[in-house]
């Protein structure tokens, strides 16, 4: 069975909206979990791409994917994405 992590009603709204966003190079619009791993869905540099653990995303990579957050590694810091607030 996958656990998907709920998005709120705002980001899903706004993540077809022009502008409605946060203008970041990345954004995260949601996270799935299954039982062998997890993926995130985020916007980066205005595309949407499907993410794992290991995914790399130029100057980083992604470390760990939860319920509603993603963590990547950047030059030897962490950095915590979170779902937009609604």
């Amino acid at each position: 069975m996958t656990d998907q992590t709920e998005t709120p009603p705002a980001t899903l709204e706004a993540a077809t909206l022009r502008g409605a966003l946060p203008d970041a190079g990345l954004v995260l619009l949601g996270t799935l979990h299954g039982p062998s791993h997890a993926r995130a869905l985020l916007r980066v540099r205005g595309a949407v791409h499907t993410v794992e653990v290991g995914t790399d995303l130029g100057s980083a990579t992604v470390a760990a994917i939860g319920e509603g957050v993603v963590i990547l590694a950047r030059a030897g810091r962490s950095e915590r994405l979170s779902l937009p607030a609604s």
